[in-house]
């Protein structure tokens, strides 16, 4: 059933554009009778669980609503997994039909050779093209009962180590969450622009469910035509063209993106004035980094959240912010601190697929360490294991450092270093197109200016080239591997606590 709230916001405005897409839009009416289309094509293909992988498209909002509607499990596949996660995914949540881009098809096939195809079907509707095939469902009924009653979604999140985790959601869970967000929202946000992959669910919940629910439309550009290639270069030319041109309300962004439209903007771009509201997710955001943002008119706010609790936890928004807090927490959760761990109550995540053991908890603990405020913002203090600790007995949180670090205009990407030793180094990326070493140095003495003497970073080597997620310094959803990134530059950082020796 179509959620009631969304059928009274948009039954009252059928002739506004809901969806809009690259090719065409969607008033209520039409997307209603394009989910009924989508359900009678799953229906035929008796699908129960559904692999999708497309790019941002009208498609990937139908065939969503449409499994909700069926209660067909839905997978949300990037396409820059590895062929082992893409199996890995695929075998745990009982894929038995894949959708899947035709222009990708043929090299996300070559990765799956261990899942049985059946059954190749081209199809292309109104808005893209793409194949449709149906995956032998030899052992489903046994994988289907290692998913939690109710599962609608999942949702893969990659640690540090392993296999990606299958995080199940259900259909209430979800619409749970939007219907909170909307709570933050203001009537003057009209049109979202989607920027992040739709397999991102943070994109899916606060991208589309939230902002169709508060009756704004949501504009639908191909991840290409954004500028993006692949999951970690982009053209900012083409990305600000496109806001620009669409003139969004609100988009969600990670840092990294928002440290390019700052730049973009010190250079002479200038935000739509439509835009009033930047949410920024995925990882930590240095406050410096948001102060320049408001300075140059970016309307950007800082939030928390986890696939586990359905992506966000709290937020800061344009009525209710405060400094380096990551907001407040959401209406529908609850917050306790316990040994400065943050631990969430509240409606959650069905549990792991694969686990029964983690299915049916009434609260989580993140992993994450963290405080409220005496004013209900929630502040966050980095990961519980990954707290550095130096050889003077201080703790430092790396996240935070390196969130330093990638503020400076001068500076891609860095990682902290310096647990049981006397001081902190870093390995750093630099554009050396853009930067010579002299700026590094610079922006590093200003930095250290700013920061306590035991966090202060005392030396540091480069980056040969830029990680990228998915890779083995880096989880899909772009954290550092720090146990493997400290085996992995043994060397560098060995010299430099050597000549610090011999000094």
């Amino acid at each position: 059933m179509m959620n009631s709230r969304l059928a009274k916001v948009w039954q009252t405005q059928k002739h506004k554009a809901m969806l809009i897409g690259e090719q065409a839009s969607l008033n209520y009416e039409e997307f209603l009778q394009n989910v009924a289309d989508y359900c009678d094509y799953l229906t035929e293909l008796s699908a129960t669980s559904v692999a999708l992988c497309l790019d941002n498209s009208l498609d990937w909002i139908l065939i969503d609503f449409a499994c909700q509607q069926l209660d067909i499990v839905l997978l949300p596949l990037p396409a820059y997994f590895s062929a082992e996660q893409i199996q890995h995914s695929m075998s745990t949540a009982g894929c038995d039909v894949l959708i899947v881009d035709s222009a990708i098809a043929d090299g996300f096939i070559s990765k799956i050779s261990a899942v049985k195809l059946l059954e190749q079907r081209a199809a292309h509707s109104a808005f893209s093209t793409y194949a449709v095939y149906k995956l032998s469902t030899e052992n489903v009924s046994n994988v289907k009962s290692c998913l939690p009653p109710s599962t609608a979604k999942v949702t893969f999140t990659s640690g540090t180590t392993g296999l990606p985790k299958g995080v199940c959601l259900s259909v209430e869970h979800q619409w749970q969450v939007a219907e909170s967000l909307t709570e933050s929202f203001s009537s003057t946000m009209t049109k979202h622009l989607c920027v992040l992959p739709l397999s991102t669910l943070l994109e899916n919940i606060a991208g589309i469910y939230a902002p169709l629910l508060n009756g704004t439309s949501v504009v639908v550009k191909s991840l290409a035509s954004l500028g993006f290639n692949g999951s970690s270069s982009l053209n900012f030319t083409d990305f600000i063209q496109q806001i620009s041109t669409v003139e969004p309300s609100s988009l969600i962004t990670t840092p990294e993106l928002l440290k390019g439209l700052v730049q973009a903007c010190n250079m002479g771009w200038q935000a739509p004035k439509s835009l009033v509201f930047i949410a920024v997710g995925g990882a930590h955001v240095a406050q410096s980094l948001l102060d320049t943002a408001h300075a140059v008119g970016l309307p950007a706010f800082q939030g928390y959240g986890l696939s586990e609790c359905c992506s966000v936890v709290s937020l800061n928004t344009v009525t209710e912010h405060s400094g380096e807090s990551a907001g407040k927490v959401l209406s529908h959760l609850n917050i306790d601190i316990r040994q400065s761990e943050i631990i969430v109550k509240g409606p959650l995540f069905l549990g792991y697929a694969g686990d029964k053991t983690s299915w049916s908890q009434t609260e989580y603990a993140t992993g994450d360490l963290g405080f409220l405020d005496d004013k209900g913002y929630l502040h966050i203090q980095g990961r519980k294991k990954n707290i550095l600790i130096s050889s003077f007995g201080r703790n430092i949180n790396p996240e935070w450092l390196e969130s330093r670090l990638t503020a400076e205009k001068s500076i891609k990407q860095a990682i902290v270093f310096g647990d049981a030793k006397p001081f902190c180094c870093a390995a750093i990326y630099v554009d050396d197109r853009q930067t010579s070493k002299q700026q590094v140095a610079d922006s590093i003495t200003v930095l250290n200016q700013q920061l306590p003497d035991y966090a202060q970073i005392k030396s540091w080597f480069y980056l040969a080239q830029a990680m990228v997620p998915n890779s083995e310094l880096m989880t899909a959803n772009g954290r550092v591997r720090r146990v493997v990134a400290a085996k992995y530059f043994k060397q560098e950082i060995d010299d430099i606590y050597q000549v610090e020796r011999v000094m």
